[in-house]
């Protein structure tokens, strides 16, 4: 899937409710899998350490995360193309 030019940014108003990790799409599609492992998948969004953590190099920037988050603390920029 190709990305936009845009990304996922966080505050630090996340409170690790982990509700970002279980509507995003690419981690639905993973944990579909019978070897899907929660600790050492390569998801693009996670709650570590009480706060969610976007990896950059997974995550499509759709804005499911976004949306669904309860305190507001994601939201999506538009990047520069390089």
């Amino acid at each position: 899937m190709a990305k936009a030019n845009k990304k996922i940014v966080q505050s630090d108003k996340c409170t690790g409710c982990g509700i970002c990790d279980s509507v995003c799409p690419i981690n639905t599609k993973l944990e579909k899998k019978d070897d899907f492992d929660h600790d050492t998948a390569k998801l693009a969004i996670r709650v570590r350490n009480g706060s969610a953590v976007v990896d950059e190099e997974i995550c499509i920037a759709c804005g499911s995360c976004v949306r669904s988050c309860p305190v507001e603390s994601l939201s999506i920029i538009e990047i520069a193309a390089t």
